[in-house]
């Protein structure tokens, strides 16, 4: 098969999931099909997984899973842990060429890469082989969450707005990552290869557990919650380590400036640090913390200006206050299938404000 034709191939595909083909497009692309009959297979496997849907993608919420198994096993349940079982495997991420958006259940393609779809995998399933590069990026828009099965054989679900990056060397003379965003981190044990994730704020170490890290660049605080194991997190600017165990998070102040009782004050040169224990809503099992794992945006006694921050990246918008005043609102409460308009309207309903939506922006007043 000409080079050529894989390139368009895929560029054809792309745009036919997205909705963006022309009549003349889709057209090209069934002449391409026709003459490479051996790519509709793939092509049936991407559409089908789009057509799933992020509140259906059970791959995506095999972490709700993990996470109540390990609850239900602190609260005194004799339950045996997760097998090989699990319905649907992962495809594995290889190597990449350029940045690629992930989608639960699809890879989007970018116009300008060249993918290729090896078959190795475990009942004949289908892995993404990307070419080698000396780095390989995972991206996730706003809106979209993803789990992306690293070559360690280490679970990553990315939760919206976040970006992994690893080396060509992961998992042979190093497992280090560097993230940006949100991660909930199911790592397999290796005591000779440590896992470390790289933020702008602190660095975390592990052999093998689970964890999440929160390190959005505009968020006022970076913080790692444990689920299982333990970690050993490195405050940049600060020396020495501290050790988390589980159901405590780690929380860093990015903020040169915090709110404390409404009183304001500068931090010292280094950032400041608590460890707090994991919040719980109503008896769930899951913490707060993760619960975006299992597709529950959850805040307890945030303020609005946080809550917005996670609702801009939740429904792909932008938020904007015309009254300041409403940012500091303290705010809790859950949301699944809600619309953006059906969850602001039960927001109005708790803490009183008006709003307006226009195109993909809110405005609170």
């Amino acid at each position: 098969m000409a080079t050529t034709d894989i390139d368009r191939i895929w560029v054809l595909v792309t745009r036919k999931l997205m909705g963006e083909a022309t009549g003349n497009e889709l057209a090209e692309l069934a002449g391409l099909l026709q003459k490479y009959p051996e790519q509709n297979e793939v092509l049936q496997s991407l559409t089908r997984y789009w057509d799933i849907g992020p509140e259906k993608d059970a791959e995506f919420l095999e972490a709700t899973y993990l996470v109540h198994l390990s609850r239900m096993q602190e609260k005194g349940y004799n339950i045996s842990k997760p097998g090989d079982d699990f319905a649907e495997q992962p495809a594995q991420i290889k190597k990449k060429k350029k940045t690629i958006f992930l989608i639960p259940g699809l890879v989007v393609v970018a116009a300008i890469m060249i993918l290729k779809f090896g078959f190795s995998g475990k009942s004949g399933e289908k892995a993404l082989s990307i070419p080698e590069s000396s780095k390989n990026e995972i991206s996730t828009k706003n809106g979209s969450r993803t789990k992306v099965q690293l070559p360690d054989g280490s679970v990553v679900w990315l939760n919206a707005g976040s970006q992994l990056d690893y080396g060509k060397d992961f998992g042979t003379t190093n497992r280090e990552v560097h993230l940006s965003g949100e991660g909930f981190f199911d790592v397999v044990k290796n005591p000779d290869k440590p896992f470390i994730i790289h933020t702008l704020a602190i660095d975390v170490k592990v052999l093998g557990t689970q964890f999440n890290i929160k390190s959005y660049p505009a968020d006022k605080t970076t913080e790692t919650s444990l689920i299982r194991g333990s970690v050993e997190v490195y405050v940049k600017n600060r020396s020495g380590k501290m050790v988390l165990k589980p159901n405590e998070k780690l929380v860093v102040y990015n903020d040169p400036v915090i709110n404390n009782n409404n009183l304001q004050r500068e931090t010292e040169k280094a950032p400041l640090i608590a460890i707090r224990q994991l919040t719980y809503q109503n008896n769930d099992t899951v913490a707060v913390e993760t619960s975006w794992t299992q597709n529950k945006l959850s805040f307890q006694n945030e303020l609005f200006a946080d809550v917005a921050r996670k609702m801009e990246r939740w429904y792909d918008v932008t938020f904007e206050f015309d009254n300041k005043n409403k940012e500091n609102l303290l705010m809790y409460g859950t949301f699944t299938t809600e619309t953006l308009r059906e969850a602001l309207e039960a927001l109005v309903f708790s803490f009183g404000f008006k709003y307006r939506i226009e195109n993909k922006k809110v405005t609170i007043y």
